[in-house]
């Protein structure tokens, strides 16, 4: 493939997301032995990346770098070394931070093959919300058939995908959310509660618990700040809080009693430290029930818009306006 240029997207410092990044050209290079060339297809615009670009994320690459956490694409040259893969295969980035270009040079470790039916539009929306879900779903709370979960920024992907995948197994969902227009759209995806994330939602939240008598072992935290101690006084005693995003920006302050009387568990989970140390083959198990999940159309992830490379700068303002009605979507192939 000589005179192949491979189109990036880096940031070369730390600065506003609209600002923060720009597209360069590389020269495209054929695999070492144990490498595989991976043509991307799309790549979703996720908080984290942003958070990159801001130089405000958990871990930060030295720059300039090349970004971006999630993507899939087709192989399309294999090194000597690697067995199992072929030309055409079909592919998700793991343990990548670099999926925002053209063609990434990855080992076999580094990806996933999926079913070849699975659109790349889809697949490219993969690693993170829907395995986040999964995750927040099965870290060991016993969470018994017709048991709730609640969670804020219900909307979201993550929050879409827990609704799903809850509903799966039997488990019924309070959900929270900023904007009135968002509750139709989470009752057909199979929510079976929708409030706002409000005073006067958590009020109606309390009498339905009474009401019904609902156990609610599990509260999901995307927010921070006033909308997860909401979601937290809510939980049936000896619950679980979860946190796994901070959009509100705001710390979590936590009332001693919900401690003492109530014997809540605080806890974080982070998807990157997950896939660093889970066993390989379980998070392959993982990936392929989602994608099935999501060819048995048991699993939607919205999509909002799709951009172009040369619209960058509007891709990355439309990803951080209130009101989308899914992901953002990065086209790499033309």
């Amino acid at each position: 493939m000589m005179g192949t240029i491979n189109r990036q997207i880096i940031v070369n410092k730390f600065s506003t997301p609209e600002e923060g990044v720009s597209v360069r050209e590389q020269d495209y290079k054929d695999p070492k032995p144990n490498e595989l060339i991976i043509r991307t297809g799309y790549c979703p615009i996720n908080p984290a990346d942003l958070n990159v670009i801001e130089g405000k994320y958990g871990k930060l690459p030295e720059l300039p770098a090349v970004i971006g956490n999630e993507g899939s694409g087709h192989i399309i040259a294999v090194g000597k070394e690697c067995e199992h893969f072929k030309e055409g295969d079909h592919v998700l980035y793991m343990n990548r931070q670099d999926c925002w270009q053209e063609f990434v040079a990855a080992t076999p470790d580094q990806i996933i093959k999926l079913p070849d039916l699975l659109p790349l539009k889809l697949s490219s929306m993969l690693k993170v919300n829907p395995a986040t879900a999964w995750l927040l779903l099965n870290q060991g709370i016993k969470i018994e058939s017709h048991d709730w979960v609640v969670q804020n920024a219900s909307n979201s992907g993550v929050g879409v995908a827990v609704i799903q995948l809850a509903k799966s197994l039997g488990i019924k969902t309070m959900n929270f959310v900023r904007r009135e227009s968002c509750k139709d759209k989470l009752l057909s995806l199979g929510a079976d509660a929708v409030f706002t994330d409000d005073e006067s939602g958590k009020i109606e939240a309390t009498e339905l618990i009474k009401n019904e008598k609902i156990n609610l072992p599990l509260a999901i935290n995307a927010v921070g700040g006033e909308s997860a101690l909401r979601i937290m006084s809510l939980l049936s005693e000896g619950g679980t809080h979860i946190t796994y995003g901070a959009m509100s920006k705001r710390p979590l302050k936590i009332p001693n009693s919900f401690l003492i009387f109530k014997n809540l568990t605080i806890r974080g989970l982070w998807l990157s430290h997950w896939l660093k140390n889970e066993n390989k083959v379980n998070i392959e198990e993982v990936y392929q029930n989602l994608a099935q999940k999501m060819l048995d159309e048991k699993l939607e992830q919205p999509i909002d818009s799709v951009y172009g490379l040369e619209e960058l700068e509007e891709a990355i303002k439309r990803s951080m306006q209130e009101g989308r009605n899914g992901k953002v979507l990065l086209k790499f192939k033309s």
